[in-house]
């Protein structure tokens, strides 16, 4: 069997060297916080799950006997290498003499914890899988999901001091460059370009980052879309994807029925995103009219269909209404299409330019 080696931690408090004087009969029993991934059978423990914490309690012991603990996993001698300590107190908070130890993720195989006390030995031994209902599974503290449940595992390093796992990110996957990881968290996108991920054991909830692939792409988020180029968020500037404009704001989202001023301009934009160009914008009652170059048109005309209108200088188109430009009055009805060879409502004639006679 392949091990692999996730452990560091010195025995400074797990190995007690000084021998007792007496070998009073005693017994051990292990304590679980969370029996969930934990089988027994016949009444004994079967195998658990790595990534437990376990509490070996000793029964019928006084707590002047000295005891010099010894855990070996795969048969090796784990003096120098595991996460253990003896404690007064088990993790449920109950007092007593406890061997309290961690087994990482990432490790599988058999696990034996002795006690010696005097000349009595008692040993406490089992297995430890990745799954206890599936012996060909396996897991990892750290995996790439490929597609159809397949995932690829990261080799996974454990450091005892900080009680952390670090795995180091591959620069591709799939093949594909890996540009930078993208990172959900509470719905608000973020990209980073990490080289390792770490993450302490009692630390929570697991990140989940993705890859990004792609030197350019849109990317979704809790309803936002966002658009990343080489693995960097586009903010506060423009995109221009397919033929449209798009602008992203500081965070690096997708402006969306909005309005944007910018460089003393006012810009508009659909529920898709798309800049309005070249059309009309009706606005809380008002039309507005956005220009070739997505720019709001203001104190102008405006050619459209054959027919002129003119909008004020907020930019609101005007109706039922006189316009004097250059000496000339001119009569916007209420459509805001300016009248032309025809009577005004209020009984005045305008020419075929549109002006008052």
């Amino acid at each position: 069997m392949k091990k692999i080696t996730l452990f560091g931690l010195s025995l400074a408090g797990l190995a007690l060297l000084a021998f007792p004087h007496s070998g009073q009969a005693f017994e051990l029993k292990e304590e679980w916080v969370v029996k969930c991934g934990v089988q027994y059978q016949d009444g004994k423990i079967l195998r658990f799950n790595n990534g437990h914490e376990v509490d070996i309690k000793v029964l019928d012991l006084s707590k002047t006997e000295k005891i010099e603990w010894t855990v070996s996993l795969n048969g090796q001698d784990q003096t120098v290498n595991f996460l253990g300590q003896e404690k007064d107190k088990s993790m449920m908070g109950v007092e007593g003499r406890y061997l309290n130890f961690y087994v990482p993720y990432g490790y599988r195989g058999d696990i034996k914890v002795e006690a010696k006390s005097g000349n009595e030995v008692k040993s406490w031994s089992t297995k430890v899988v990745d799954d206890i209902h599936n012996d060909s599974g396996k897991r990892g503290y750290y995996r790439i999901e490929e597609s159809n449940d397949q995932y690829t595992y990261l080799d996974t390093k454990w450091d005892y001091q900080t009680k952390t796992y670090t795995a180091t990110l591959p620069e591709t996957v799939n093949g594909q460059k890996v540009y930078a990881w993208a990172d959900y968290d509470n719905g608000e996108l973020k990209l980073e370009k990490l080289k390792s991920i770490s993450h302490k054991y009692d630390g929570g909830s697991f990140k989940e980052l993705y890859p990004i692939v792609k030197a350019e792409s849109w990317l979704k988020s809790n309803q936002n879309w966002y658009y990343q180029k080489q693995g960097q968020l586009v903010q506060k500037d423009w995109v221009y994807d397919k033929g449209t404009w798009y602008f992203m704001n500081d965070k690096g989202i997708m402006f969306n029925q909005t309005w944007l001023y910018q460089g003393s301009n006012w810009y508009a934009f659909k529920s898709s995103g798309a800049m309005i160009a070249s059309d009309w914008l009706y606005d809380q009652g008002k039309w507005y009219y956005l220009s070739t170059s997505g720019a709001m048109k203001a104190s102008a005309w405006v050619y459209d269909k054959g027919e002129w209108y003119y909008v004020s200088s907020s930019g609101a188109m005007l109706a039922n209404d006189w316009i004097k430009d250059n000496g000339k009055w001119y009569y916007l009805a209420s459509s805001g299409k300016m009248l032309r060879n025809t009577y005004t409502p209020d009984g005045y004639y305008v020419d075929n330019s549109g002006a008052w006679q």
